[in-house]
């Protein structure tokens, strides 16, 4: 009875102890369930369960503002760090991977997810593995979709042998985008069923609506276009039960192309206002333009020119905008987080110093000598490290400030870039030929769409390269097709998706051929753009038969400055400084005519 009773008395002063930890553990917005844990490391349980809730912090606002979840996660991680956390450290790298895969920085995503890939294998944490894993498959899912099934594939291996369900559904869901996205709608749709049973088993409603509104959209790639309306009106339907407004408006964006493939003009222009309504309260730049662009679209089927033209340069001139933002955020978040990593080094350094000093002080009493020796030692190591350090600081500033430097470089390109897009749209409007001015201003609008994808990145395939510099010329061709022929060879032994170059590199020395050598001549010409291999170098050639590049020279207007051959120096400068290996440019004309142009790129 008495143990009965002392049991007793131990249960009632644990519940008091628990509720008073809860009760202080609520005013610092920790809970309290946490700090039963991490005693066994040695770990403050305050900190480790703060690293628990920052990383919770960081992973819920990823959707809404990711450079705060990196910011929150980067927190995170340097407590982790701090206390020797091991699984706070992985689960901040992964977090951090998520906000710059929504930033579209893939380069950093995959750095953070293979820390973090390190850190989770490490503490043989299988269900983080895999979850990881799927992390890095969504980087590929819209560029490289066979490489995104393959991590998916591995993801899904390890989520069966731990028998995590909520993992496999969602395995399952962005297998079938990737399906979606290599046009296999038929596969895509039966892991879309798979995803589903899994979702309506966990009575996971909102990966259900977002389940609802895909099929819609498989439905309607395979033409089934009331099945696709129904899918997309269910999605409807339980999105706003749910208030999922950014959902809502990516189901009125499919809707709306539905109506204006059937001719439903007026069903169209209902869907896209409601639409934007939505896309306004999440405040979704990206999915206001898709609107834009799609009453562009509407306009233009309704011959609506005037109106056509208006929502293309709209929508363009908010492409531009967002670039520009994008470019100039990524520099100041860039810029914060240096200095951030400055601080944190130097923190570091004043508590090894702390650290040393606490151990050293112990042994003084009875090895007085030796401490003294070990003191002189460690303060030549100190000051040879500190040298070190605070050179390759030095460095790590120049880098910066020369990365930097090359990203405003980039932004400065796109007003040469936007006007002659526009001179061209209004050369066509203005020969009032309206076939033609409708194929000019899709392939306008395409070719701009396409500017801005690739200056998003300071390189890219040659395969993109190659895209984007069809596309122009196919421009170029439809505007003077009796003046102007163009030519492109690609060696065999070219690997175009592997090979990565910076971007925006040929494009200004094609358009000078065009524009300076083979205009002014009556007769017109011919360009040529050859690619190939030369000593692990790719060799780019731009050769053309025009007046040539010293006669141009000659000829060209008083005061005419070339600030697009100018951007183009001065970012091959800095490229230059940034890298062991240089980019070399040539010009040169070959004769009486003619001009030929070098590129060679280190592969």
């Amino acid at each position: 009875m008495k143990r009965k009773y002392y049991k007793y008395l131990i249960y009632i002063f644990l519940s008091v102890g628990t509720g008073v930890i809860a009760i202080y553990s609520f005013r610092l917005n920790v809970p309290s369930f946490a700090y039963n844990s991490f005693s066994a490391n040695n770990i403050d349980p305050r900190d480790s369960i703060l690293v628990i809730i920052l990383n919770k912090k960081a992973f819920k606002s990823r959707l809404s503002d990711p450079k705060n979840s990196i910011e929150i996660a980067d927190s995170a991680l340097r407590i982790a760090q701090r206390i020797n956390y091991l699984p706070g450290i992985a689960e901040s790298y992964r977090i951090k991977g998520v906000g710059f895969a929504y930033l579209e920085n893939n380069s950093l995503s995959m750095k953070n997810y293979i820390e973090a890939l390190r850190c989770f294998k490490q503490l043989n944490d299988d269900k983080k593995i895999a979850r990881t894993y799927n992390n890095i498959g969504t980087l590929y899912k819209h560029n490289d979709p066979d490489k995104a099934l393959r991590y998916f594939n591995t993801a899904f291996q390890i989520a069966q042998k731990v028998k995590d369900e909520e993992l496999i559904g969602g395995i399952y869901f962005n297998i079938a985008l990737a399906y979606s996205k290599k046009l296999e709608y038929d596969k895509s749709l039966q892991y879309l069923e798979r995803s589903y049973e899994i979702f309506r088993k966990l009575k996971d409603t909102v990966s259900m609506v977002i389940y609802l509104q895909n099929t819609g959209r498989v439905y309607y790639r395979l033409n089934q276009i009331d099945l696709a309306k129904s899918r997309l009106i269910q999605a409807i339907q339980m999105a706003k039960d749910l208030k999922l407004y950014t959902t809502l408006g990516s189901c009125y964006l499919s809707l709306s192309y539905i109506y204006l493939d059937q001719n439903e003009f007026s069903l169209a222009d209902s869907a896209i206002s409601v639409g934007l309504n939505y896309s306004k309260k999440v405040d979704s730049r990206s999915m206001d333009n898709d609107f834009v662009r799609l009453s562009y679209d509407l306009e233009l089927k309704r011959k609506n020119y005037e109106k056509a033209i208006k929502y293309l340069s709209l929508a363009y001139h908010n492409d531009s905008l967002v670039l520009n933002q994008n470019l100039s955020s990524n520099i100041d978040f860039n810029s914060r987080h240096y200095l951030q990593q400055q601080k944190i080094q130097e923190s570091e350094l004043i508590i090894a110093r702390q650290k040393y000093r606490e151990a050293t002080s112990k042994w003084i009493s009875s090895l007085s000598l030796l401490v003294v020796l070990l003191l002189v030692i460690g303060a030549l190591l100190y000051n040879s490290w500190k040298e070190k350090n605070r050179k390759r600081r030095e460095f790590a500033d120049q880098s910066t400030i020369t990365t930097l430097e090359q990203k405003a470089l980039q932004a400065m390109m796109n007003p040469h870039f936007v006007f002659n897009v526009m001179n061209s749209i209004q050369h066509f409007i203005n020969m009032a030929d309206v076939k033609s001015a409708n194929q000019v201003l899709s392939g306008c609008a395409r070719l701009a769409r396409k500017h801005l994808e690739i200056c998003m990145n300071g390189t890219i395939s040659v395969q993109e390269e190659l895209a984007y510099l069809i596309l122009y010329l196919s421009l170029e061709k439809v505007r003077f097709p009796d003046k102007m022929e163009y030519e492109i060879t690609i060696d065999e032994n070219i690997d175009t998706e592997e090979i990565i170059i910076p971007s925006m590199l040929v494009q200004p020395f094609l358009e000078n051929a065009i524009w300076h050598g083979i205009m002014p001549m009556v007769e017109g010409g011919i360009v040529k753009l050859k690619f190939h291999l030369e000593d692990s170098d790719l060799v780019i050639r731009i050769i053309d038969n025009g007046i040539g590049i010293n006669n141009s020279a000659h000829i060209t207007k008083a005061g005419h400055i070339s600030r697009g051959m100018d951007l183009i120096r001065e970012r091959v400068s800095l490229l230059n400084k940034l890298s062991k290996r240089h980019i070399f440019i040539h010009q040169q004309q070959t004769g009486h005519f003619g001009t030929e142009v070098l590129i060679r790129i280190p592969t």
